[in-house]
């Protein structure tokens, strides 16, 4: 048997084709990911760029807002405030007026309202504010006569600022002069473009215009129709001096006396011209008799509640419980021009209150003579020596005006009974209450008025 070989072949490998790399998918992959991110974190980046400015740009549109709302407010609040410096802070010097005065020349007798103009030009003077944020304040220039300069403020912080002034309402079919408007203008930073009548913002800053329509709500919405009013009876008293009682107005039809009970004592009446003195006294008048308290009577005359009339920012209350002269009631009216005037307590009437009326200034400066005062008494106001130019409305039960020789041109009004034995003299004065009812009171908003243009 032959033995077994084994044959051993070499082969040698032939090269063929080369093999695909791997990982190539993969690579395109990843840079089409990358590509997919690079493109979100574009279109990302681009909506917070928008965002950002979107956001910039209300946030100045609010904030330019905001200070236009602001000055409407402060306006309004300083055409009811008292006398105020250069700076628009609150004064007791003599020689300076209030915001109301600086910008309204003038109310006359149908209550129409004559705006201020600058010297020389048609421009209606301003008031302009800016905001300190360090203190957290607005700091403020009130000129009458030549154009506002915002005060310096330091620090890196925004400083908003408002400018305000007074309008006519826009040409209507039926003129509207007992009406104004407020118009403020807000911007994110001060700028003479912001100051000016027709106001703008440069780029890159907000502006918002806005306004309002004002009117003034009278402290006496009615004026009395005598000398003297009073809800209860009228006691003249038995003293040597009459009680004098003086109308000679035609409109009136020269009415002395208006009272809800009888009239008895000492009462000395002059009126029109022919007309019999017991014809001129309204007394045991029913309309006043059926009032069920004082407050009704009140609400007749000044078209509120009492509690309302004291709200009001158009009124004064001077605590009198230790009792007041006439000199704390001339200094209280100084300091608050054309503001009603609520006595808590009781009124020594010791000299002369107010001031005379001059012809032909009585729609004047409120600087000038000729200014009216409307007093509201909670107790009783005694009448001993000087002239009160004005009404006197007391609310005690029993008015006991005393035994001085007092004089009062306007009108008394006597929430319950009126009595006493002195000589005072009570003469009617009806110019001297058409100012009193037209300048005094509280501006007040218009409904409906407000606009954003």
């Amino acid at each position: 048997m032959k033995p077994a070989y084994r044959l051993s072949t070499h082969h040698r490998a032939t090269p063929g084709p080369a093999q695909p790399t791997r990982g190539a998918a993969s690579l395109v992959v990843v840079m089409l990911l990358f590509f997919l991110t690079a493109l979100v974190a574009v279109y990302t980046s681009r909506n917070m760029i928008f965002e950002q400015r979107t956001s910039a740009n209300q946030y100045r549109s609010t904030q330019a807002f905001e200070a236009a709302e602001a000055g409407l407010n402060w306006a309004l609040a300083q055409l009811n405030g008292g006398r105020i410096d250069a700076a628009c802070q609150p004064s007791t010097a003599a020689t300076d007026t209030s915001f109301r005065a600086r910008y309204i020349d003038s109310i006359d007798a149908k209550g129409d309202i004559l705006l201020k103009t600058l010297p020389g030009s048609t421009d209606r003077p301003m008031a302009a504010c800016i905001f300190d944020a360090t203190d957290n304040e607005w700091r403020c220039d009130c000129p009458d006569s030549a154009a506002p300069v915002l005060p310096t403020v330091a620090g890196s912080a925004a400083k908003p600022m408002f400018r305000v002034r007074l309008d006519y309402l826009p040409p209507g079919p039926i003129p509207r002069l007992d009406m104004v408007r407020i118009v403020s203008a807000g911007c994110t930073r001060a700028d003479p473009a912001c100051l000016s009548q027709t106001p703008s913002a440069p780029p890159g800053d907000a502006i918002a215009v806005l306004s309002i329509t004002v009117t003034l709500r009278s402290a006496m919405s009615t004026a009395p129709g005598a000398p003297l009013t009073a809800r209860g009876d009228v006691d003249g008293g038995a003293g040597p001096s009459p009680l004098r009682l003086t109308n000679l107005d035609i409109a009136s039809n020269g009415l002395t006396l208006l009272s809800g009970g009888p009239q008895a004592g000492n009462i000395q009446v002059t009126s029109l011209p022919g007309t019999p003195a017991e014809e001129s006294l309204g007394d045991g008048d029913a309309r006043y008799a059926g009032f069920a308290d004082g407050a009704r009577m009140f609400n007749t005359l000044f078209g509120m509640t009492p509690a309302m009339h004291q709200a009001q920012p158009g009124a004064v209350r001077l605590d009198c419980t230790g009792g007041c002269s006439a000199g704390d009631i001339n200094t209280a009216a100084q300091q608050n021009p054309g503001k009603a005037i609520w006595v808590e307590g009781n009124l020594d009437m010791d000299g002369d209150i107010g001031a005379a009326p001059i012809p032909g200034t009585l729609a004047g400066s409120e600087l000038a003579a000729g200014r009216p005062l409307l007093l509201l008494v909670t107790g009783t106001a005694q009448l001993n020596s000087g002239t009160l130019y004005g009404v006197i409305y007391s609310r005690a039960a029993i008015w006991d005006r005393g035994s001085g020789s007092a004089e009062v041109r306007g009108a008394l009004v006597a929430e319950g009974r009126f009595i006493g034995s002195g000589g005072q003299t009570i003469t009617y004065d009806p110019a001297l209450l058409a100012e009193l009812r037209t300048r005094t009171g509280t501006f007040v908003r218009v409904p409906g008025s407000w606009k954003d243009f």
